[in-house]
């Protein structure tokens, strides 16, 4: 079954005054592709961790859910659409449900969530590094995983939020400050531990700025769906042929584009680190949220 992208062609970058050219897919293709690859296998069931109304800012679990997966869907906010817009009742919904890393296991345990489930995607706009350690922690090992991260930080540079139950998602105007999330090199790292690898990026559909990747004994599924490049290239250079993703940094008058093409890490980290902290304080006020940050 061929698996066609849903926008292919040249993407001009104003801030850098230069063209991309960029292949997209939607992220479930990919479990659609592991599972007639492997329908003995097949679980149909996905799992969307910060499910909002289960549908809108492209939602990449919907697809799935809407040709008739089972799984769960969790938000946690109000959330008052999301049963009506999910109205299967082979889904479970929550809302008013924070997930943290204390408690995820549990959430998908109760849940009856396989082990193996077909699409786990997290988008807590927080601590979900965290959080995507704790599941695989726990046993659980989706065939595939997308994830929300903060597209500002080039690998091989890893940054997180770690968990506080003081974290904001934004500040009181607002503003996210880039202070969230975590990088990809941060998420390769901890999902490599358990044989995940990077299928795919992509920082220019609306709403997005997301990874997404496969199991490795499932990998060579995603190399024919996407191209043998993802398995030959690099994942910094797979990052730097991608138009970079839009700052919420600038939001606090940090210019995180002028992180993109360094290379002396020794001193970047620091700087990096200094405008983190600022991030950090300003969105908190009076409060630092601890986060990782190494290369």
């Amino acid at each position: 079954m061929a698996y066609a992208p849903h926008r292919e062609g040249r993407i001009w970058d104003a801030r850098e005054n230069r063209t991309y050219y960029c292949r997209l897919y939607r992220p479930h293709v990919l479990a659609e592709a592991v599972n007639a690859a492997y329908p003995d296998q097949a679980t149909r069931y996905a799992v969307n961790i910060g499910a909002g109304d289960g549908v809108s800012c492209n939602d990449p679990v919907y697809p799935l859910f809407a040709c008739g997966f089972g799984g769960l869907a969790v938000e946690g906010g109000d959330a008052p659409t999301l049963a009506s817009n999910l109205p299967a009742d082979n889904i479970r919904k929550l809302t008013r449900t924070f997930v943290t890393p204390m408690n995820v296991a549990e959430l998908l345990r109760a849940a009856a969530c396989p082990v193996n489930c077909d699409f786990l995607k997290i988008d807590i706009d927080g601590y979900d590094g965290p959080v995507l350690k704790a599941v695989l922690e726990a046993g659980y090992r989706p065939k595939v995983i997308q994830m929300e991260v903060n597209p500002e930080f080039p690998p091989p540079i890893a940054f997180s939020v770690l968990y506080h139950p003081r974290y904001r998602g934004s500040d009181r105007a607002g503003r996210v400050g880039g202070f969230y999330g975590a990088s990809t090199a941060y998420v390769l790292h901890a999902t490599r531990l358990y044989g995940y690898r990077l299928a795919y990026l992509d920082f220019v559909t609306e709403w997005t700025h997301d990874v997404t990747l496969v199991r490795g004994d499932l990998f060579e599924v995603a190399v024919g769906v996407l191209g043998e490049e993802i398995r030959t290239a690099s994942v910094r250079d797979r990052w730097l042929a991608h138009p970079p993703g839009y700052s919420h940094f600038a939001e606090y008058g940090i210019d995180s584009l002028a992180w993109r093409y360094r290379t002396d890490y020794h001193e970047l980290v620091p700087e990096i680190w200094e405008h983190c902290l600022a991030a950090d304080a300003t969105k908190h006020e009076d409060f630092v949220v601890p986060f990782h940050l190494s290369c």
